[in-house]
């Protein structure tokens, strides 16, 4: 439950370190840290009980950031957090995060025009001071605004695998309260829509106010915003609004309906509710004032002439027309995948060797994981140069011949050049298993260069996939503009399969392109992009907007066993 609160007190270290000039290599242990623990699913303070040694076993901490970790959890703040929160302004942090500003631009916007705010940012912007700053020029500052109206959005809603953890340990404590019978998280949450404005939490339960009361007063509530008998509104200490219902047992199954939306599902379904002569509420089916259903969600859903929905398609996107011709789509299931598509290693700025990732696989039951390591193009990446690649895939191929399944295949995310070139020559991408091309720069492409640079990358031969393609980081990066259709189209043509990376800030493809691609019949292939062992949780993310998508488990590349999979990459090999 802390592990999020103390992220983000590190995170503002780094960033206020870095308004002020610190030492780059400090300020980049402090961003590192963060990482870690809002990657992180094991609740940070039960690492800590397991003492400081603990700590240190986690990717980037050091002794002295493990130490913070401990005074943290003793005391609930940290120290060097509040001396540089004396010298830097607490609007700066919020300045210092828009895309496109940082903290060397956000001071220099202090210093030259005070803007201490984003509310002064945007009055700024909107008088042109910016433009009379050296280095500010008009195409600066459009970036900046755009990235300000991004903020500003992103405010409001948060990448659901960052609060996914928290969700499920809040679920927990929930369903440990005294009087609680059943419990669940609804809202968008539970549709696994890629953004959360809050969580929403059922109750069923004989003692309404016994539950309320024990919920206001969970650990983790920072402030009491609203309390009935039946419900309650909180918000916790990181700033996220929770929202708890309470129900009787015999509306439980109606409540889930309610509390899980989306609100254009709900209004349709009480539409066609009310044309039965019937009445849809949170506490159940009605005709006139006898309850007909809800006691449970696929009683809710008969009653009104239909089989379950399942809560991914809950977007008034044709399912409630596809329930009533029985044409529901199967949908994807984790437990049908049988590997991931790409990950990294030590190779290039994976934080684990090739034997940690071998075995996390295991672990999973998986039997086969992509290494992906970057090409040089991404120079933060480290990635191997084209000689180097060549060995790191010999030293792959001797690894599983000394180990055996499950299988880590040689591949490679290549860099597509703006000009539509890879960046590995055809010599290095004929050795590799697997080849995923992706987009790390030029993101502001016209539509039209950005749709040929693509299109370009996809007539290479030893291509198999395209990797989260619209390169978008939610909340701080919006997606390339691209023709989707012509590039799909041509990933068709040309044997390519498209990717759902479900690493937490991606969520790439979205689910309303993966449908589009999955429905003009392209093969889909699922990642977590994991830099880390902890990251490899993501898939469930994939999985979900899989299903979002209308995805089944045909036509998806995570679903074929290890000997089918090669047989479609090789089958694909110079095609």
């Amino acid at each position: 439950m802390r592990n999020q609160e103390l992220a983000r007190i590190f995170e503002e270290i780094g960033l206020m370190g870095e308004f002020l000039g610190d030492n780059p290599f400090r300020v980049r242990a402090y961003y590192q840290a963060a990482r870690t623990l809002y990657d992180l699913d094991t609740p940070i303070e039960e690492i800590a009980k397991k003492g400081k040694e603990a700590l240190l076993e986690l990717p980037g901490i050091g002794p002295d950031l493990a130490d913070k970790i401990l005074e943290f959890l003793a005391t609930g703040r940290v120290k060097k957090h509040e001396e540089l929160s004396g010298k830097v302004p607490r609007g700066v942090l919020e300045v210092m995060e828009v895309p496109g500003v940082g903290p060397k631009t956000a001071r220099g916007l202090y210093e030259a025009l005070g803007i201490d705010s984003l509310e002064k940012l945007k009055e700024a912007l909107e008088r042109g001071d910016l433009l009379r700053l050296k280095g500010f020029g008009a195409k600066k500052a459009e970036r900046i605004k755009e990235g300000l109206l991004l903020a500003q959005a992103a405010s409001k809603r948060r990448p659901l695998g960052a609060v996914l953890s928290l969700a499920r340990n809040l679920l927990e404590q929930i369903r440990a309260l005294p009087g609680v019978k059943k419990a669940e998280l609804c809202g968008s949450a539970r549709r696994y829509k890629d953004t959360v404005g809050d969580l929403d939490y059922l109750v069923a339960s004989l003692e309404p106010e016994r539950v309320v009361a024990g919920f206001v007063a969970l650990p983790g509530v920072k402030e009491v915003y609203a309390k009935g008998r039946e419900r309650a509104t909180v918000f916790l200490k990181n700033g996220l609004q929770v929202d708890l219902r309470v129900v009787p047992e015999e509306s439980y199954g109606a409540g889930l309906q309610y509390l899980t939306g989306s609100k254009e599902h709900s209004i349709r379904l009480r539409a066609l509710a009310q044309g039965m002569g019937l009445k849809l509420s949170e506490y159940g089916v009605f005709r006139g004032e006898e309850r007909i259903a809800g006691e449970t969600e696929e009683g809710v859903y008969a009653a009104l002439g239909l089989p379950f929905i399942p809560p991914p398609l809950r977007e008034d996107h044709g399912e409630i027309e596809a329930a009533q011709r029985g044409a529901l789509p199967r949908l994807l299931e984790l437990s049908q995948v049988k590997g991931d598509l790409q990950v990294h290693s030590t190779y290039s700025d994976g934080q684990n060797t090739l034997e940690e990732l071998w075995q996390a696989a295991r672990e999973l039951g998986y039997e086969y994981l992509a290494v992906t390591d970057h090409s040089p193009a991404v120079r933060v990446a480290g990635g191997p140069s084209a000689e180097e690649a060549l060995k790191r895939i010999e030293a792959i191929r001797r690894f599983n011949e000394a180990h055996g399944p499950p299988y880590l295949l040689a591949g490679a995310e290549v860099d597509i050049r703006p000009d539509g070139s890879l960046d590995y020559p055809d010599w290095v991408l004929r050795e590799l298993d697997i080849v995923l091309v992706s987009i790390h720069s030029q993101f502001k492409l016209p539509k039209a260069d950005q749709t040929r640079r693509i299109l370009k990358a996809l007539e290479n031969p030893f291509v198999h996939v395209l990797a989260h393609p619209t390169a978008r980081l939610l909340g701080r990066r919006p997606p390339i503009e691209a023709d989707w259709e012509a590039i799909f189209q041509k990933a068709l043509e040309r044997g390519v399969a498209v990717e759902i990376d479900g690493y937490y800030d991606r969520m790439d493809l979205p689910d309303d392109l993966a449908r589009m691609a999955y429905g003009m019949g392209l093969w889909v292939s699922l990642s977590t992009d994991a830099h880390q062992l902890d990251h490899l949780r993501f898939m469930e993310l994939a999985v979900g907007t899989a299903k979002r998508a209308w995805i089944g488990p045909e036509r998806v590349l995570n679903t074929l066993s290890y000997r089918e999979l090669t047989a479609w990459l090789k089958a694909r090999r110079g095609a």
